[in-house]
């Protein structure tokens, strides 16, 4: 069994660059709402610090989802 040269594969996948990314399962406003709403839940039902970490993340989590979505329309 021959090895095949590595340089090959990396010209091979040049030229296949036109790969069709896979749709999101939800829309950006979706998740946004979802998101927003989780934040609500965690206003309602905790208090003091665990509040506010649980905001921090899932801030964290909505800036992530929206950068990502900023990059794949840029590319």
């Amino acid at each position: 069994m021959a090895l095949e040269d590595p340089d090959n594969e990396e010209e091979a996948r040049d030229e296949n660059t036109n790969i069709d990314l896979p749709k999101p399962a939800l829309s950006l406003r979706t998740a946004m709402l979802l998101y927003a709403a989780l934040g609500v839940l965690c206003l309602a039902t905790l208090h003091g610090d665990p509040l506010y970490i649980a905001l921090l993340i899932i801030g964290a989590i909505a800036l992530k989802t929206w950068l990502a979505q900023v990059k794949s329309k840029i590319e």
